[in-house]
């Protein structure tokens, strides 16, 4: 059953709205597909402010990125969990869906994520778990389903985002 555009605003509002209550703080931008979220998280006392953004667009999971300070990898290693447009690689496939609000899942995912990143870039080892780098496969089998990252250009949609 597809969901009308009405369902989709509604579920956007209620993203709102729930990010709203708890961070009335940020800056929100509501529209008829897409939601957009700009704060600041600080995964612990010690951690530094990051101000992230976080995009729902309609048919989409949420799009995160550290706007300030920019993410620096260590020296000869690229950031791990990072999806070749920059923006954060929270969980895998099928681990997050509509019917889950931001507040209670991205938005602390986003600020583990960002405690590992500072753990990782002390130590060089990332403890936040997930699957980094994809496992890699025969070039000529179709790539697998459960892939946290795209494989290639041809996985990614128009603006750089993994097709799920």
């Amino acid at each position: 059953m597809t969901r009308s555009r009405g369902a989709v605003a509604n579920s956007l509002v209620r993203q709102a709205f729930a990010l709203r209550a708890r961070f009335p703080e940020a800056k929100t931008k509501l529209m008829p597909t897409r939601f957009t979220w700009t704060g600041t998280l600080q995964p612990n006392e010690l951690s530094r402010v990051y101000t992230v953004r976080i995009t729902l667009t309609e048919g989409r999971f949420p799009k995160v990125d550290v706007l300030d300070p920019a993410l620096e990898g260590r020296p000869g290693e690229s950031i791990p969990h990072l999806f070749a447009d920059g923006s954060l690689c929270l969980h895998l496939e099928g681990e997050w869906d509509s019917t889950m609000l931001m507040v209670d899942t991205t938005v602390p995912w986003t600020s583990e994520w960002l405690l590992n990143y500072e753990v990782w870039k002390a130590t060089g080892v990332w403890y936040g778990g997930g699957a980094w780098p994809p496992r890699r496969q025969d070039p000529d089998q179709e790539p697998s389903a459960s892939s946290p990252v795209p494989r290639n250009r041809a996985d990614l949609s128009e603006d750089g985002y993994p097709r799920w």
